[in-house]
């Protein structure tokens, strides 16, 4: 009886062909994009085009790891403050956030932490990249407030949240224990 194969070669050969398979293996991207916005209520029978404020973020996790670590958002690096592509704040109508005037448009969004504390950058959307980075382009940077939180947070989140009253919104940013904020106002 003769056999072409005997069963310890197609298994040899199985072995070694299923590792080049799993390479090629189609997987969710390890950290995917996120959106939050805040839209401008107009009053009540008042007519005129939506407005609003638009955060676009790549959304990593920590899976484990701790901040602030040589990879991992490290002191005293300009960071794209997400992952992948930098974040973008985009808005349809001029802003205060912090100290700075916007106008409307695109902007990219930076920070810069350090032990002593954090700094948000915000240059125009002129297509650069975190490996582009030119601090010339800066239009601002601002101080942040910063609180340790007693519950980290998995993946990078911002809000943007009303006041009660008024144009006036809060921006937050929470990964691991680290929440910042910074105000900002609408300009009418």
């Amino acid at each position: 009886m003769s056999r072409l194969f005997p069963p310890a070669t197609a298994l040899a050969i199985l072995t070694l062909a299923t590792p080049g398979v799993a390479q090629d293996a189609t997987r969710f991207a390890p950290s995917g994009r996120a959106t939050t916005s805040i839209e401008i209520a107009l009053p009540e029978g008042a007519e005129g085009p939506a407005r609003a404020v638009t955060l676009e973020w790549g959304q990593p996790h920590l899976r484990g790891r701790t901040l602030h670590t040589g990879s991992l958002v490290p002191f005293g690096e300009v960071w794209r403050t997400g992952a992948n592509a930098p974040t973008a704040l985009e808005t349809d109508l001029g802003l205060m956030i912090g100290s700075a005037h916007l106008a409307p448009g695109r902007y990219l969004v930076f920070t810069l932490p350090t032990a002593a504390g954090w700094q948000l950058i915000l240059q125009p959307d002129a297509g650069q990249t975190i490996a582009t980075y030119d601090a010339t382009q800066d239009l601002a940077r601002l101080p942040l407030r910063a609180r340790t939180l007693t519950s980290p947070v998995e993946s990078l989140s911002m809000a943007l949240i009303p006041a009660p009253e008024g144009l006036a919104a809060e921006w937050r940013i929470s990964w691991g224990t680290t929440e910042l904020a910074i105000d900002l106002h609408a300009m009418q």
